[in-house]
Parts: C-alpha cells; sequence; structure tokens
C-alpha cells in the first residue's frame, strides 16, 4: 500500500460541486473580500463554540498576532508559553515586541505543564499562551486558576483543536481570547491559508475587527489603532462554510480511528496518546512514542506508510531564539517529545483496510526489534 500522512484529494472529491459552485457565484458577484461567506464562517463557528466574537483572518499565525496586539501586549512584555509546538506560536509573541518565556510540557499528552507555567511567571509577564496540541485540551481549570491568582489573561491556540471541548465547553471558551488556523491540512482545512480569532470579551472583540483592516473603525480611511492587512477573501471562506457541517463527523471519525489503534497497539512496547473521553481530543495528529523513532519512520516508510515528526526541535533550540539563553537540557520533557514522537495517517478518509495494514506493519516492526533484542541477550 502507500497511504499519505493526509488525503486532502479523497476529501476534496465530497465538497468539490458545492465549492466549483460557490466559485463562480462570487466570481460573477465580485465580491471577494469579506463578503457573505466570511460573515458565514464566523456564525458557524460561533455558534458551534458558544463564543459571540468570531473574527475571521488571513491565517493562524496573524489570529495569534491579532490575539497579543487586541491584549495589548508589546516591547518589555513576557508571554509564558510551550517550547513543543509549532513555530508561529512563539514568533507572534515575538512579532509584537514581547519575550517568550518556556514552560515545559507534560510528560502524559505533551501539553504545557500547569506547575511550570507557575514558575515561569514574572512580573513581566503580561500573557500566557496554551496550545492544544494535537488537538487535546489542555489542563485549562489549572491554567486558569493560575492566570487568575496573577491577574494574566490567557490566549488560547487552538489551530489543531476547533471542535474539541471538555464537557459542554468548547476550546477557545477558557481562555480571554482564541487562535485557530484554516491551514489545509487542518481537521477543518481550507483551499488555502485562513485563520479566526475568538473572544468571549466585547472590547477585545472589537478591536480585532479594527486590528485586521488596518486599524479602521466604521468611517472609511479613519483609523483608530495602527493595524495591519489580515482579511480573509470570499473564496476561502466559501470553501471553509461548505466543509464546516461535516467537521463533527469529521473529527469523531478520527476519534475513532484513534480508539481503533490503540485497541490494537496497547500490547506492544510504544507510548500511545491517551483517549480520557469522548470529546477532550479530536487527534489532529495521532502521535506514538518511542526512542527507536528514526528507525520506525524509516520503516513505515519502506512499507508505504508515511508520517510526520511534530516536532523535531524544540523552539528553545532553533537558532532564531538563541538570544533566549536557552541550552540543551532547559526543558527535557520538550526535548524528549522531540526525538521520540512520530504522527501516523489518522485523516477521516482513511479506510478500514490501510488501518489494519498501518496495524500490522507497526506491529511488525516492534515484533522485529523484541527479536532482535531476545538474540543480542543471548549472544
Amino acid at each position: 500500500m502507500n497511504i499519505p500522512p493526509i488525503n486532502l484529494k479523497a476529501q476534496f472529491k465530497g465538497v468539490k460541486q458545492d465549492v466549483m459552485k460557490g466559485v463562480r457565484e462570487i466570481l460573477d458577484e465580485q465580491k471577494l473580500i469579506l463578503g457573505q461567506y466570511c460573515l458565514k464562517l464566523e456564525e458557524q463557528v460561533a455558534a458551534m463554540t458558544g463564543i459571540p466574537h468570531a473574527v475571521s483572518c488571513a491565517n493562524g499565525t496573524d489570529a495569534l498576532i491579532l490575539s497579543l496586539m487586541a491584549l495589548g501586549i508589546g516591547h518589555g512584555d513576557e508571554v509564558v508559553t510551550t517550547p513543543y509546538t509549532f513555530f508561529s506560536t512563539a514568533s507572534s509573541i515575538a512579532l509584537v515586541g514581547a519575550r517568550p518565556v518556556f514552560a515545559d510540557i507534560q510528560e502524559s499528552d505533551m501539553n504545557i505543564d500547569p506547575g511550570a507555567i507557575e514558575k515561569a511567571i514574572t512580573p513581566k509577564t503580561k500573557a500566557i499562551i496554551v496550545v492544544h496540541l494535537f488537538g487535546k485540551i489542555c489542563d485549562m481549570n489549572r491554567i486558569t486558576a493560575i492566570a487568575g491568582k496573577h491577574g494574566i489573561p490567557v490566549v488560547e491556540d487552538m489551530a489543531q483543536a476547533l471542535g474539541a471541548r471538555r464537557g459542554n465547553v468548547s476550546a477557545g471558551n477558557f481562555g480571554d481570547i482564541a487562535a485557530t488556523s484554516f491551514y489545509p491540512t487542518k481537521n477543518l482545512g481550507g483551499i488555502g491559508e485562513g485563520g479566526m480569532v475568538l473572544t468571549k470579551r466585547d472590547d477585545l472583540g472589537e478591536k480585532v475587527r479594527k486590528l485586521r483592516v488596518h486599524g479602521m473603525g466604521g468611517t472609511p480611511y479613519i483609523h483608530e489603532m495602527i493595524g495591519f492587512n489580515s482579511r480573509l477573501d470570499e473564496i476561502k471562506a466559501m470553501a471553509l462554510t461548505v466543509k464546516f457541517p461535516k467537521l463533527a463527523l469529521w473529527n469523531k471519525t478520527r476519534l475513532e480511528t484513534a480508539g481503533y489503534y490503540n485497541m490494537h497497539l496497547r500490547d506492544i512496547a510504544v507510548t500511545l496518546p491517551i483517549i480520557e473521553d469522548e470529546t477532550s481530543h479530536i487527534f489532529h495528529h495521532y502521535v506514538l512514542r518511542t526512542d527507536k523513532r528514526d528507525a520506525f519512520q524509516a520503516y513505515l516508510k519502506d512499507n508505504g506508510i508515511m508520517t510526520g515528526i511534530y516536532y523535531p526541535v524544540p523552539l528553545h533550540l532553533q537558532p532564531c531564539f538563541s538570544y533566549l539563553g536557552y541550552r540543551e537540557g532547559s526543558f527535557p520533557g520538550a526535548e524528549k517529545a522531540a526525538k521520540t514522537s512520530l504522527a501516523i495517517p489518522v485523516f477521516p478518509e482513511l479506510m478500514k483496510s490501510e488501518k489494519n495494514y498501518i496495524i500490522k506493519v507497526i506491529r511488525s516492526f516492534f515484533d522485529s526489534q523484541v527479536e532482535e533484542n531476545s538474540i543480542t541477550e543471548e549472544l
């Protein structure tokens, strides 16, 4: 078999007719920016999450930058976040002039450790960015309690967690403001870049709407603040509105696949993701952990299974952040995760035969490792 990490072509087949119809309509109307489809997308996400202010923007990185700008984060400020995440979580902090301060992760789920957050807080700390990594919601009860004690706002980076929830509370509701992404590979992926800011606070919602259009309010060419251009175009928004009704089923299918993997891989020497309930993890990635990661990945590739490493270099060891003064060993949890984690295919269009083949190949690899170790011990 030849199984990709995600199959966007298969997904597009199911929506192609409606998307192409929408493209023709938009091109005929020539309403290309912030039109009816942007508004519809914002309304769809607001209704699903229960968050009143859902503000579309150009991409997920801009959503983080807009969130920090709306909170007034800037030069001289510190923002605590995880070193084990995609680059833009920390780069957005630097781009508004603030200093990223990292806090290590929990080994159990690779999300940021609330205890490490508290230790990282200083008088200069002006915000905390949590990342619901791989679609798993962080321990927000502890994190919001810590933030409340120190009077610090919380930003939720939910780029991988749109649709995840704890009980009846959706991701994005726990903090002051949240950012998500519609990058094509996300659970709700677009036909290009796209992002959104979500907040329950009226003041922040109003600021973000102005900031995304150069700081303009209701009067054209009157700029109430310095913003930048981060508008979502109508064609991208339209495609997302077509896909949106399928998101809940896609997330459910991902969870079911994760459960299927866990059931059939639980007796081998690999660390599996924890499924603690049916809502708090939507499995943007299904990530295994093993000390033999590189050999494991090569074996899967040789057998036609494509995988991904998220993320091979933790942010505190990125060259551009050397000025922060961190070294190897500063965050052992993140460093271990970077060396041992491997994401296998979990996309909704994955067929049962493909899942069974993936399981068979994985078991074959670890069986061979057991045999190899037995021979070594005998020698």
